[in-house]
């Protein structure tokens, strides 16, 4: 197989992973694809679409995670100069600095 076509290939299942919802782990044992060439393929299409930095991610509490079910789990995101802060209804707080 070329290159091209390899490249080709690779990034329609880099495009099916994103449209799938899927952790890259399970995606890649479906697919018969190692974790690390998923990731590669996943960072060369970045790289070759100039999206080299991270893009947004949403985040969704888990229904195992919430101690008491009859209360939602809320996200606070704050956004300061150099770092990003998380913020949990269960008084966690994550910051990351950037």
């Amino acid at each position: 197989m070329k290159r091209e076509e390899k490249t080709k290939e690779m990034f329609s299942k880099v495009e099916a992973w994103k449209q799938s919802g899927m952790t890259i782990l399970a995606y890649a044992q479906i697919q018969g694809l190692s974790v690390s060439s998923l990731k590669y393929w996943i960072y060369k299409q970045r790289k070759d679409l100039g999206k080299d930095q991270a893009e947004f991610v949403e985040i969704f509490p888990s229904a195992k995670s919430n101690p008491n079910p009859t209360q939602p789990q809320r996200l606070a995101v704050g956004q300061q100069q150099g770092e990003v802060v998380l913020s949990f209804a269960n008084g966690l707080t994550i910051t990351i600095n950037l």
